[in-house]
């Protein structure tokens, strides 16, 4: 490998480790929200599942932007790399997922937000303008 040059895979790494991360912190925020009487009983559900959209839109708009395999390979792999290590974590922690109760509405929020995420993701890189046509 040349000196300088990364793994391809190395910028869709780095977009679920930003996906983990922002959902890790959000999640002890929004626990301390429905804690102090902010955030009701009903509502922690949705709030827990927006921030893991929000979180994997994050990291899918990154890796869309700078992996070389194009915007939704890459987004949809991001989105894929999150609920994988979520469901890695489910399976660590108790033994099981629930796939048709709220485990699995989050699964398909982290997927659906990597494909979003590959949707609206721009390559990186200097634009170019048109040149007018000479006739």
């Amino acid at each position: 490998m040349a000196k300088g040059k990364r793994a391809a895979w190395v910028p869709l790494a780095q977009g679920i480790g930003l996906a983990l991360g922002i959902d890790l912190l959000a999640q002890p925020l929004l626990a301390l929200l429905a804690v102090k009487g902010v955030l009701g009983e009903s509502q922690t559900f949705p709030a827990v599942a927006a921030a893991c959209v929000l979180a994997t839109l994050a990291g899918a708009l990154y890796s869309a932007a700078k992996c070389p395999w194009g915007t939704l390979v890459s987004g949809l792999g991001c989105g894929a790399g999150v609920a994988a290590v979520l469901a890695a974590l489910g399976v660590l922690c108790w033994q099981q997922v629930a796939w048709t109760g709220r485990g699995g509405v989050v699964l398909l929020c982290a997927l659906g937000a990597g494909g979003l995420g590959g949707l609206l993701g721009r390559k990186g890189g200097k634009r170019t303008r048109k040149r007018p046509r000479r006739k």
